[in-house]
């Protein structure tokens, strides 16, 4: 067993070390801290799975190089929403991340249903949301496709795909690098790279990363604060490349002893709250709160010819193991509090075969996916809490005056307490039962399959063509299990609250065909067009914290998409525009009926925008980037039952508005080594549920920035840093439960300051 304590603190003296180190030297700019997407001929992407530049790219996409995730303020995917406007969201936890691509996202985080968002680590599918939020250290690029990718990616990427791209081992000297920052509430950040190469033929490359900070939340009820962060994590790389054979061995391992969901109450009051300047933001947690999770992955990608072609094989095996536990109310009551234990273990395998880059070029694959995946959730309340809740006071009340003061629904002058009385269902006076719990074992066994071809003709010189198909089939298998609580409130209820007594053994397989069209025009060698089509499809499911209710069905998405990618003015004036309508089916919507949440199909949604993008260069050492986003995404159709209807209401995490404008300066003149960076991202009004009611976020904007001093030569870099500098109070998910009056705004981050030093020689 690692000791943790012990590993963190030789990281950090790793990273603080004065002895000499190499720095990875691939990125132009790397020692100025110049942006990496200046010139957007040299970044070449692989969003159509082969080697293109990003300005060919017939699809709307997104990229972070190397020097923007290490100088800017993403940390790990769930701050893209920092420097991407159309993406929405937040990370409420490494095990319930919530991250919206042009409005849509899955909130649904059990183990019987999947995400809308693809994640991708090297090309591995990562599965479930719970094991895709990971510490971003060496990393050569992140790529975001935005929009239903199903042809090229496969099942679950509705919204869009999100690609992670370490660094590989490099043949070339050896080189070190270090890092290490320390800021506000106690956070420290370390990490250290060395790549080794072995001969002519094999190298060797890893990185170690630790990164914590003690919470940002004052709770009142006493203790310390809240949303702590604890992560350890490393990677290990081996490559051996022989003529056109490449293989890459890779292993993986992140530990996190974090804090469970935060969140701030809007039904029961907490002290302080009218205070928009406290440095701390108040929060009334009554219950441990944990999420701690260990990931792990290996992987071996090859790529070698074969004949005339070329030849992919990427083989992976990934999983990790979760014990969480959130106070879901957030109030000093014990309404409801949620834990689970759960465990995934997934193998994967593609093969992929590419025509060479001419003027008829074709790429073909098959994969498949595995998963064994296990959880034990639990619902833990005091009946007094949640007899608060019922009647919707700001005030505890126990179950005793509560039952006394409603009438007999029999009819007469007693009252309900009475009645209750009379059959012995209650003593006088009655003390409401305390540590109450409602338990659920779910397992899951799951089998995908998919086989796809993607093919592009050059019509002419400026003119192609592209088409593309999957075919995608998926198998669930599940086994779940609920005993029946009892205790007055189950009695009056009729059964549990929470989580549904009972038993289930289920099977279900699902498939699509999901198409994609593409032409494309290049009328100059600066100026990229193109128009497409595309669908996408997101497996069904089962609610399995409700066993015995009916599996949902697969939601399905058609897009449109036109846009364009261009340079002007000897290309110091860099441009995109896409504008796009998507057409939902069976949108997956999770919804608590009761205090019973359950994923629903919504009917029908649309959704159409523009998101636009300019980059200018007006002198040597100035970049300037603007970008905007336009979205109106509605529920065309979703009914639940008769009496609730969000027939054109918005969707959750949908603003209507995103901007970013970000200002670079480097290579300045008579301040050598000077370097300064900022982003502003505003976005307009949204919400966090479909109702369309309490739970909103106004407009807001966030400001980060940074400062650094590269000393002459191969010296050392100092940098200040900041982010959320006007400290904004801002809401970045929220959840109701009408039926208990719970309703809970997760808040985002205060401001904070990091002063550190790389090191790189």
């Amino acid at each position: 067993m690692i000791d943790r304590n012990r590993a963190a603190a030789l990281l950090i003296a790793t990273a603080l070390s004065p002895l000499p180190a190499l720095a990875q030297r691939s990125d132009s700019g790397a020692a100025t801290g110049k942006t990496d997407i200046a010139d957007v001929d040299v970044i070449v992407v692989t969003a159509q799975k082969r080697s293109e530049r990003l300005q060919d790219v017939p699809i709307a996409m997104e990229t972070l190089g190397r020097i923007a995730i290490g100088n800017g303020p993403v940390s790990d995917i769930t701050n893209i929403h920092l420097v991407s406007p159309s993406v929405s969201g937040s990370g409420n936890s490494s095990a319930q991340p919530l991250i919206a691509v042009r409005g849509i996202v899955s909130n649904d985080f059990s183990i019987g249903g999947d995400p809308a968002l693809g994640i991708y680590v090297n090309d591995v599918y990562t599965g479930r949301s719970s094991g895709a939020v990971q510490e971003l250290v060496d990393i050569d690029r992140v790529e975001i496709v935005k929009g239903p990718q199903g042809t090229l990616f496969g099942r679950n990427t509705t919204a869009g795909a999100i690609s992670i791209y370490t660094a590989k081992p490099s043949l070339g000297e050896v080189s070190r690098s270090a890092e290490a920052s320390v800021g506000d509430f106690g956070a420290v950040r370390a990490y250290t790279i060395i790549n080794v190469p072995m001969n002519d033929q094999a190298a060797f490359r890893a990185s170690a990363v630790y990164n914590r900070h003690k919470g940002f939340f004052e709770n009142k009820p006493g203790g310390r604060n809240l949303d702590k962060v604890d992560h350890l994590a490393g990677r290990a790389a081996l490559r051996f490349q022989s003529g056109s054979l490449d293989a890459i061995l890779t292993g993986e391992y992140e530990a996190d002893r974090d804090d469970g969901l935060v969140a701030k109450s809007l039904t029961f009051p907490v002290p302080g709250d009218d205070d928009p300047g406290a440095a701390k933001p108040p929060v009334s947690i009554n219950a441990p709160i944990r999420n701690h999770r260990d990931l792990y992955s290996v992987n071996l990608r090859i790529e070698a010819p074969l004949g005339k072609l070329d030849f992919t094989s990427i083989t992976a095996v990934r999983g990790y193991r979760i014990r969480y536990l959130e106070d879901t109310d957030s109030t000093p009551l014990t309404q409801i509090h949620f834990g689970s234990r759960e465990r995934q273990d997934a193998f994967s395998q593609e093969f992929r075969l590419a025509s060479p880059f001419e003027t008829f070029r074709w790429t073909a694959g098959a994969s498949i996916y595995q998963e064994r995946i296990a959880a034990d959730s639990r619902a833990i309340y005091d009946e007094d809490g949640v007899c608060t809740g019922i009647l919707g006071s700001r005030v505890p009340i126990d179950c005793d005056n509560a039952l006394r003061a409603l009438p007999s629904p029999i009819g007469g002058a007693t009252s309900f307490f009475d009645d209750l009385l009379a059959i012995g269902a209650v003593t006088d006076p009655y003390k409401g039962a305390v540590g109450q719990f409602e338990a659920n074992r779910a397992r899951g066994d799951y089998l995908s399959f998919g086989i796809y071809g993607d093919l592009t003709l050059d019509l002419t010189d400026s003119f192609s063509i592209t088409g593309g198909l999957r075919y995608s089939r998926d198998r669930k298998d599940v086994n779940v299990s609920a005993l029946p609580s009892s205790n007055l409130l189950t009695l009056i209820n009729g059964g549990n609250l929470y989580l549904r007594a009972g038993t289930q053994r289920a099977s279900k397989t699902w498939d699509q065909w999901q198409p994609r069209l593409v032409v494309s025009w290049k009328p100059v060698n600066t100026l990229s067009t193109y128009a497409s089509y595309t669908r996408g499809y997101k497996s069904g499911g089962f609610n399995v914290l409700q066993p015995g209710d009916p599996a949902f069905d697969p939601e399905r998405v058609a897009q449109l998409e036109a846009g364009l990618k261009g340079a002007l003015f000897d290309r110091r004036v860099r441009y995109d525009l896409a504008v796009f309508e998507w057409r939902y089916n069976d949108l997956q919507v999770q919804v608590f009926e009761g205090g019973l949440p359950i994923v629903r199909n919504a009917g029908r949604a649309r959704g159409r925008g523009l998101e636009s993008s300019v980059t200018l260069t007006p002198r040597k050492h100035l970049d300037v980037t603007i970008a905007a986003s336009y979205l109106d995404a509605i529920y065309t159709q979703f009914r639940l039952g008769n009496a609730v209807d969000y027939t054109g209401n918005r969707l959750p995490l949908a603003p209507k508005f995103s901007g970013r404008v970000g200002i670079a300066l480097h290579d300045l003149p008579n301040l050598d080594g000077i370097s300064f960076q900022a982003d502003f991202v505003h976005r307009s009004q949204q919400f966090f549920s479909p109702d369309g009611g309490v739970l909103r976020q106004p407009a807001y904007g966030l400001l980060s920035a940074r400062a650094a001093y590269q000393f002459p030569g191969s010296g050392p870099e100092i940098f200040l840093s900041g982010e959320n500098l006007a400290n904004v109070r801002y809401a970045t998910t929220g959840q109701t439960i009408d039926a208990v009056n719970v309703a809970v705004l997760r808040l985002g981050e205060p401001r904070r300051i990091a002063l550190g030093a790389r090191l790189q020689w």
